[in-house]
């Protein structure tokens, strides 16, 4: 590897470059296991990486507007608006999706995984102020900064 070959190795362990990763669901149930596929996609350079993992979460979001009316000292009144905001993890799982290995330059691969959701996990609903929706996050364990996909709504 030559000394712009080893620079480019270097800027993509520090950004995460390496590699592209998506994450794919079809068949989403409650009822049954589904499939999650993780895809990576390796750039220019060949990736070494200790494991692929896999992130799934059910995730609960609240977000209302509160509206104010403030006074100053003349008398004179004002709205403030503000937006407020909570979030909480209903549902957390992890997966090992595949075991250390060093991926070819230019080549996409792709792996699967079995997700069976927990028996009280919440439904999916989406309301006025609140929503509950199901994501999934991936990456490759490297040196540096991990390539990953982000959170991804799988359905």
């Amino acid at each position: 590897m030559g000394l712009l070959g080893k620079l480019k190795a270097v800027k993509n362990a520090v950004t995460g470059g390496a590699a592209k990763v998506c994450v794919e669901c079809e068949d989403f149930s409650f009822t049954r296991p589904f499939t999650v596929t993780v895809v990576a996609q390796t750039m220019d350079a060949p990736v070494k990486m200790s494991r692929v993992y896999m992130k799934v979460q059910g995730q609960e979001e609240v977000e209302l507007t509160d509206t104010d009316v403030v006074f100053d000292s003349d008398g004179d009144s004002s709205c403030r608006v503000e937006t407020i905001s909570a979030s909480h993890v209903t549902v957390d799982l992890q997966y090992t999706v595949a075991d250390g290995q060093e991926l070819e330059a230019n080549t996409t691969y792709r792996w699967d995984v079995q997700v069976a959701l927990p028996e009280d996990a919440p439904l999916i609903y989406i309301g006025h102020n609140c929503k509950h929706t199901y994501c999934a996050y991936a990456g490759l364990d490297c040196r540096g900064n991990d390539p990953d996909s982000g959170w991804v709504d799988l359905v």
